[in-house]
């Protein structure tokens, strides 16, 4: 059984109150088929995985003090895709759940409001769609997934669970006033977004990794970092390059939650330093996150988050003054980074219907530049999504791929301006 309301977890608190048509806090999942989605199977297929996801039959309504899920009936309905990739899917003045499946062509689309959950439950909801979708079309057995946690596992606040209210001190790479470099330019006009993708060989992209001694995660962001760097006028060079980059909580912490459970690490490099080695760059930003990545840091940084929310006067506040706050607090957060770097990770399916399967990409709406990525057998996605027209940044960055003797299969959405 659901729950007739849920209180929001401890991430998705700030995003009802920095959301905007600009900025819409929607990402998008997408599995491309190598045949045309049929879209009756597609329903009855998602139907069958809503049973599955209680958790996610919501609709986000506004209360006193907070905003809260509370539970509905309205069934998700497939459509063929009808709008931008990452477009708002919460509207206050109607009931409308915060998911929606679309599909074009061969894609299939999963677009996800962040205030209902994060990459990692969003890409399982989605892994159990497309096979049982995959079953039915190819008259296979349904292949088990990996994930089979209990409804109160999904619904588990594991920010909640994992806070021991320790006495700390915040330590961060960027230090708390530090202004990042910020990215500017000309804008797609009604808030459209450009989207560029680099398929890569995983296998390949990783003996280079490996060959500077870095992760992956690593050595992509190095590469961004080099690339903005190179971007920046000479006026701009006295802010630092900061990446941030989203973390799976998950990897820390025993935790089967469907809903949110990340944090939030950053790198970076000074800009005012001219032709810096490229290995110089991968060694920092290695090092960085290799400081950062620790369980130890990572329950200091859920404390002190848990804790803010946990704060006497924050909770008696009433809900239009925490949305100023937050809105403040989100854009003062930005504004300590250039660009958002986030490795979803492995996307894992059966080989019983992995012949199917093309390829999948994550990207999300946003007012900046973020960088999302995956993987599936050895196909590495590196998606760019920005609102700039210039494609400058990408170029550079997909250029030093290439100059490392990498092969890069690059597509992009197509918008009437350009």
């Amino acid at each position: 059984m659901r729950l007739k309301w849920s209180r929001l977890d401890n991430a998705a608190k700030i995003y009802p109150a920095s959301s905007t048509k600009t900025d819409t806090h929607v990402f998008r999942f997408a599995c491309e088929l190598n045949e045309p989605v049929n879209p009756e199977i597609l329903q009855s297929a998602l139907i069958d995985t809503t049973a599955i996801f209680p958790v996610y039959q919501y609709i986000l309504k506004r209360g006193l003090f907070w905003y809260y899920l509370e539970s509905t009936t309205l069934t998700p309905i497939v459509r063929q895709e009808y709008k931008p990739p990452c477009n708002e899917l919460y509207d206050r003045n109607q009931k409308t759940l915060l998911y929606e499946v679309t599909y074009f062509g061969n894609i299939i689309n999963l677009e996800v409001y962040h205030v209902l959950t994060d990459g990692t439950g969003a890409m399982n909801f989605l892994r159990i769609l497309v096979s049982k979708y995959l079953s039915v079309v190819h008259s296979l057995p349904e292949p088990e997934i990996d994930y089979d946690a209990s409804h109160m596992q999904m619904a588990d606040d594991s920010f909640k669970r994992y806070y021991n209210n320790k006495p700390l001190k915040r330590h961060r790479l960027i230090k708390e006033h530090t202004k990042a470099y910020r990215i500017k330019g000309p804008r797609f006009a009604e808030n459209r977004i450009k989207i560029i993708r680099g398929m890569v060989s995983v296998s390949e992209i990783l003996k280079i990794a490996r060959g500077y001694n870095s992760t992956l995660t690593a050595f992509l962001a190095a590469c961004l970092i080099q690339a903005i760097n190179e971007e920046i006028t000479v006026m701009s060079k006295k802010y630092p390059v900061v990446l941030a980059i989203p973390v799976n909580l998950r990897n820390y912490f025993k935790s089967e939650s469907a809903r949110n459970f990340f944090s939030i690490v950053y790198t970076g490099f000074d800009s005012c330093v001219d032709n810096i080695p490229f290995d110089e760059i991968v060694k920092k930003v290695n090092n960085d996150l290799k400081h950062e990545l620790t369980v130890e840091k990572m329950s200091d940084n859920l404390n002190l988050l848990y804790s803010l929310e946990r704060n006497f006067f924050v909770r008696i506040a009433p809900l239009f003054l925490k949305d100023i706050v937050l809105k403040f607090a989100y854009s003062r957060a930005s504004a300590q980074s250039t660009a958002t770097l986030s490795n979803v990770g492995i996307i894992k399916l059966s080989d019983s219907i992995a012949p199917y399967i093309k390829s999948f990409d994550v990207c999300t709406g946003t007012n900046r530049l973020q960088v999302c990525i995956c993987s599936y057998l050895d196909n590495l996605s590196v998606n760019f999504t920005t609102p700039f027209i210039s494609s400058d940044i990408q170029r550079r960055f997909f250029r030093k791929l290439t100059d490392l003797g990498l092969e890069v299969e690059i597509t992009a959405n197509q918008i009437a301006d350009e």
